[in-house]
Parts: C-alpha cells; sequence; structure tokens
C-alpha cells in the first residue's frame, strides 16, 4: 500500500497526459507535445515538497506557499485564455465532443489518494475525506454522465453544468480550506500541509488546474447551448 500511495497520482497523472496527447496527436500536434511537456515537467516538480512541515505550517512556508499557488491556478487560467484566442485551441476545443471533454475527468479516482492520506493522518478529514469523496462522485458520474451524452451532445446541458459546478466546487472547497489555513483563520489537524508535498503535489499541480480549465469551458459550452435553444424556442 506504501508504494501505491507513493506512486499513484504520478501513474493517474502520467496516463492522463498520454491519453490526451494520443487523442490531440492527429489534430493539433502542438496542444499534443504542449500537454506532454506540462505532463512531464508536473510529475518531476511533484515529486519534491514545497512545504517544510508535515501536519503544522512553518514560518517558512511563505514561499512556498506562493509558488504552490502560482503552479496550481496559473495553468488554468493561462488554458483559458489560450481557449478563447488561439485559432489552433479553440478549434481542437470546438471539434471535442462534451462526452470526451466529461470523461477526461475520470482521473479523479485519484481521489482515493486524498482518502488514504486522511487515513495516514497527514490531511484533515475536511480536505482528505471529504474532498477525496467528492472526487470520487465526480469520476464516477463522469463515467455516466459521458455516456448519457454520446448518444446526444446537446441533451441535458443543465445536468452537464451541474455536474461541472460540482467539480469546480470541490476543487474551491479544498483550495479555500488550505488558504485560511495557512492564513491561520481556520485551525485543522493537521494541517493540509501535503497537499504541497510529495506524493500528493502533482495533484495539484496537474489535475486541479486541467480540472479547473475543462469544468470552466464545459459550463461556458452548455450556457451557450441553452441560449440557442431558448432563443429558438422565441421564435
Amino acid at each position: 500500500m506504501d508504494m501505491i500511495y507513493t506512486i499513484g497520482p504520478s501513474v493517474i497523472a502520467a496516463i492522463t497526459v498520454l491519453i490526451i496527447a494520443a487523442y490531440t496527436w492527429n489534430t493539433v500536434r502542438s496542444a499534443s507535445i504542449v500537454t506532454v511537456v506540462w505532463g512531464v515537467l508536473a510529475i518531476a516538480i511533484g515529486q519534491y515538497s514545497f512545504f517544510a512541515g508535515v501536519s503544522e505550517w512553518q514560518a517558512s512556508d511563505w514561499i512556498g506557499f506562493l509558488l504552490f499557488g502560482a503552479l496550481t491556478f496559473t495553468p488554468a487560467g493561462l488554458l483559458l485564455v489560450a481557449a478563447g484566442r488561439l485559432p489552433s485551441l479553440t478549434h481542437l476545443l470546438a471539434q471535442t465532443p462534451t462526452s470526451v471533454l466529461v470523461m477526461t475527468q475520470v482521473y479523479r479516482f485519484g481521489g482515493v489518494f486524498l482518502i488514504m492520506a486522511y487515513a495516514r493522518g497527514q490531511l484533515p478529514l475536511a480536505v482528505g475525506l471529504v474532498t477525496g469523496v467528492v472526487d470520487l462522485v465526480v469520476a464516477t458520474t463522469a463515467i455516466v454522465l459521458s455516456v448519457y451524452l454520446r448518444g446526444n451532445e446537446t441533451r441535458a446541458p443543465r445536468l452537464v453544468i451541474a455536474w461541472a459546478m460540482l467539480a469546480i466546487a470541490d476543487f474551491v472547497w479544498a483550495v479555500s480550506l488550505i488558504t485560511v489555513s495557512f492564513l491561520g483563520f481556520v485551525q485543522l489537524t493537521p494541517a493540509p500541509v501535503m497537499m504541497g508535498n510529495a506524493p500528493l503535489l502533482v495533484i495539484s499541480l496537474f489535475a486541479v488546474p486541467f480540472g479547473i480549465f475543462v469544468s470552466v469551458y464545459v459550463v461556458a459550452r452548455m450556457w451557450t447551448i441553452i441560449g440557442r435553444t431558448d432563443s429558438l424556442r422565441g421564435r
């Protein structure tokens, strides 16, 4: 079990990266290459630790905290900007079925490693158990929803939005708790230090930003579909 916990997050990240790279290779090769580079960097950096402690924040953790935040959210922001400004990426996303985008979040079965960290006393209940369980729910429903959408990619847009909002809320919950805990507004025992340390760090460096990007993009797409449908009904 120790080996599974140690290498599991990186293995899931590697598999996800390879699948995405293979899917995009023949359409937008640059996206495939960027995905591989990002994945390799995330896995490599994810073998290190940003924070000095294991169960408590240290006074020296400020630099690590700022770096952790930058590397977690900057990729998501860059992807969202690029999705609207780079023609090649815009075309790739437009040609990608919603069911495929939803299915990418199956990697959130990696939430089991958060639960394992909680069981080991390395994460507090609110982050390890709660976020881990929600991750498993998101991953399981991603499979069901993806299969359901295969027959009609534009069906049930509000259901898809609800799913994506749950996925986003899970990230917001975890990141908010980490932030308020670090700033001292909330006392969590143990402190969620391990989210910025190996082996869980790779989750924050790849799974979180990519998940935010996919979820926000899916919400935007579904709102567009709802707007078009309402417009047609109003004619």
